[in-house]
């Protein structure tokens, strides 16, 4: 899966538009942009930014987005000053100071980011990070997180994205199993090529 510095830096964007003076806390942003990697994943074989996802204490973290929210190092490649035209990075929070470049990004790509706004937006970051806790992609690593002597993060197999859990009552992960088999053979095939 390829990584795309841009469209990561976009999708954050894009997120921070839909809020109240356009800044997002880095955690909800986090969940809400796992959320829409997951849903465009199942439905399409491809996840929106390419990012690597780990979990952690409070839930799943796409690992270049957080890099990129906290100046971190990152492998991607940055160009320069890109970010900085469009985010302004505080402590645990961004705004965006621009409006985002929808060109980065499919028509599949933007209807996956607006639904999960539509379903979630009204979701807290701890609410969202106890959400995150009930999928197979942070359960299936609960053991090992909740062990003080361990580390504290393990890189997801995606594979899990494909696993359903429960949503109280939002309709975002409802695919069929057919459409499932298909994405994740899309997946693989485009993963393995």
């Amino acid at each position: 899966m390829v990584r795309d510095t841009k469209k990561i830096i976009q999708a954050l964007v894009y997120l921070a538009n839909r809020q109240p003076e356009k800044m997002l806390d880095n955690m909800k942003a986090f969940k809400l942009l796992w959320l829409a990697d997951r849903y465009h994943l199942r439905q399409t074989g491809r996840t929106i930014t390419g990012d690597a996802y780990y979990a952690m204490p409070f839930g799943i973290v796409p690992s270049d987005a957080k890099c990129l929210l906290e100046d971190e190092k990152t492998k991607l490649k940055d160009p320069k000053g890109y970010k900085n035209r469009y985010l302004v990075v505080g402590d645990h929070q961004y705004k965006a100071i621009a409006e985002p470049d929808l060109q980065v990004f499919s028509d599949s790509d933007q209807a996956a980011l607006d639904r999960v706004l539509d379903l979630y937006n009204d979701f807290d970051a701890l609410q969202l990070s106890e959400l995150s806790h009930k999928f197979p992609e942070w359960s299936f690593y609960r053991n090992l997180l909740e062990d003080r002597d361990r580390k504290n993060s393990y890189k997801i197999d995606l594979d899990h994205f494909f696993e359903d859990a429960p949503l109280e009552g939002r309709q975002l992960f409802d695919e069929s199993k057919e459409l499932l088999e298909l994405t994740r053979d899309l997946y693989h095939q485009y993963n393995c090529a």
